[in-house]
């Protein structure tokens, strides 16, 4: 265990100094003793200079990230110690200003101070991504020093931008669902942005080997194409088709016919005059389309991103992966098709062969990703991003709804529209997810012949009051399946496990909540109770509570982005059970499948404790 250290002299726009900011905190795994003068107004006490950042040391420090991430680099859910110091001890000052602007839980100042210092315990609990360290006095602000926050539980460069691609393309998929008030309702808008740290993300997802690299093999070997007409000239004795249209030109340009040594051939009327040539229509297949002039001016966009990010970064990992992406990218723009594309003048929004074909249904989805981003205004998900920062439990909260309705989606044989989930408001654009009753989704299974309605449940409330019933105190589970199976009703939930081991209320500060407001109750007793969101025991303990309380439930399950599924069984069947699924951005093909498995596998056992099936049944050691 060691004592990391940054120490910042912070100055104002005229260099005047506000004092000095010392960031400490403890490495439990490291060893290192060093003492580093960055510059004259930074100075590092044992913090790691590395070329790529790991998620487990509090401080690093990485020189050559790039421009597009800070190279001061902390960790979320852990906490730092932090003193300032001033040789003014009366003046107004507000350590950390542009944290506690944002969000003012990060910065705990202590109740106690000395004169000429501030001390206090700084923690991002889950919020991941550019910030700044700063102090305000008297209304006049140091300079920033920009910091980056990295996730300890996903791949903060490939897992986390997977993750808000993926939650951006749900958003936007509304633009596509022909029931949707949104559809097509949308024109080109170019989103003005002061840095290129979320395109260097976009990037890192879209060059993914099943993303742009797979779309790219497929759309090479099946350009879209389409026939066009056109008038050629040939000599005569090349004419290959001469129809009704052909003898009209023939009579109607006299000038063009010449005597033919062969009368007998020659139709009378002509007086023995042949056409020297023929005017004939052919049909070509061409692929100079506005869809394929679209595909060339996206991927020529991309190589623009590209350039333009590698003009601002230094050696080390960002400058690498830009140059594979601009080695890519040039390969793609180097086929010989796009010799016979040309250059796009507009947009092709209307056409189904862009929203629909698939190929190039993806390349306008990816279009729509950098563009747009989030300009669908999804005011939860937009709730969580503060200024730079993300907080990543909600985000993976809703990321795994989204996983579960997909899986129950491709069993089933009745699908959703994206409607059914999002509510919709016309006036600006803003969406918000369905949530209780009102959320819920209807999917029709068939197993073996047998039909089962399943619904689909986001933060569905039990009480011992509702319709929903937990026989003692009130629950909220993440998501909800109620299968119904003839008369008979079960329950299976699942939880997302991903917030801050510190996302807990301080009792000084606890709010009072009426006894009708019930669904803060059952947050303000949840946050307290999720303290630690790796899969542990307490994951496992709440777990049973769901079962155990809510009635008719078989089982209760943990997401977590993590690499480890686990679960307990009663018996030798697959439920009643309680457990742990490992659900991870970016590696969630296979996850996926195991979950879709699993409800199989929890329908089979109902039927079968229903009389309705018989089968060997998996043993406990699925």
């Amino acid at each position: 265990m060691i004592e990391q250290k940054v120490i910042i002299h912070l100055t104002d726009e005229d260099l005047n100094e506000f004092g000095t900011l010392t960031v400490s905190s403890l490495d439990y795994r490291g060893d290192l003793e060093s003492n580093i003068n960055i510059s004259q107004s930074m100075t590092l006490e044992n913090v790691p200079i590395v070329d790529e950042p790991d998620n487990l040391t509090p401080i690093q420090y990485c020189p050559n990230i790039g421009a597009n991430f800070a190279k001061l680099m902390f960790l979320e859910e852990t906490e730092y110690q932090i003193l300032f110091e001033s040789s003014e001890s009366k003046v107004n000052l507000d350590v950390l200003y542009s944290l506690t602007k944002i969000n003012d839980n990060h910065f705990k100042p202590f109740r106690f101070s000395l004169d000429g210092k501030i001390l206090g315990t700084l923690n991002f609990r889950s919020y991941v991504g550019k910030s700044f360290l700063d102090v305000r006095k008297d209304n006049i602000n140091s300079i920033k020093i920009p910091i980056e926050v990295r996730s300890k539980k996903i791949d903060y460069f490939n897992q986390y931008s997977a993750m808000i691609a993926d939650l951006s393309q749900h958003a936007l998929s509304l633009i596509f669902e022909v029931n949707s008030p949104l559809y097509q309702e949308f024109e080109l808008d170019l989103r003005k942005k002061e840095t290129y740290y979320e395109d260097f993300m976009f990037l890192e997802y879209l060059f993914r080997e099943d993303n742009l690299p797979s779309i790219f093999e497929y759309l090479s070997k099946n350009l879209h194409s389409q026939l066009r007409n056109h008038i050629e000239t040939v000599p005569v004795s090349f004419a290959s088709n001469v129809n009704q249209e052909t003898l009209k030109n023939i009579v109607s340009k006299p000038n063009k016919l010449s005597k033919s040594r062969a009368d007998f051939l020659i139709v009378d009327k002509l007086n023995g005059f042949i056409p020297s040539d023929l005017e004939q229509v052919k049909h070509e297949e061409v692929i100079d389309i506005p869809e394929n002039r679209f595909f060339k001016y996206f991927l020529e966009l991309i190589q623009n991103l590209v350039e333009k990010l590698l003009k601002s970064s230094k050696e080390g990992y960002i400058n690498d992966k830009l140059l594979y992406f601009s080695d890519e990218i040039s390969y793609y723009l180097s086929s010989k098709f796009f010799n016979h594309i040309s250059s796009m003048d507009y947009v092709p929004f209307n056409s189904q062969i862009l929203q629909k074909k698939e190929g190039y249904r993806e390349i306008f989805h990816y279009f729509l990703m950098l563009e747009f981003s989030f300009r669908l205004s999804w005011d939860e998900v937009n709730n969580q991003f503060k200024g730079f920062e993300k907080k990543l439990s909600e985000l993976y909260e809703y990321w795994c709804y989204f996983k579960i309705l997909k899986v129950l989606n491709d069993l089933s044989v009745i699908k959703i529209n994206f409607e059914d989930v999002f509510e919709i408001n016309r006036d600006n654009w803003s969406i918000n997810i369905k949530k209780g009753e009102r959320s819920a989704k209807k999917f029709k299974l068939f197993i073996r012949d047998n039909e089962i309605d399943v619904n689909l449940f986001y933060n569905l409330r039990f009480s011992d009051k509702s319709k929903y019933r937990s026989y003692s105190l009130a629950f909220k589970p993440d998501y909800t399946l109620l299968i119904s199976i003839g008369e008979h009703r079960h329950y299976i939930h699942f939880d997302a496990k991903y917030r801050s081991e510190l996302e807990i209320i301080d009792f000084y500060n606890k709010i009072e909540v009426s006894d009708n407001d019930l669904d803060k109750e059952i947050d303000e007793r949840d946050s307290l109770e999720e303290k630690d969101r790796e899969f542990k025991d307490g994951d496992i303990y709440k777990m049973h509570t769901y079962k155990d309380s809510i009635l008719k439930t078989e089982g209760s399950y943990v997401l977590y982005p993590g690499n480890k599924t686990k679960r307990f069984y009663e018996s030798d069947l697959i439920i009643p059970s309680v457990g742990a699924f490992s659900l991870t951005p970016g590696n969630d093909d296979v996850e996926e499948d195991n979950l879709e498995i699993f409800i199989k596998e929890v329908l089979k056992t109902l039927l079968f404790s229903h009389g309705l099936m018989e089968f060997t049944l998996n043993s406990a050691n699925y």
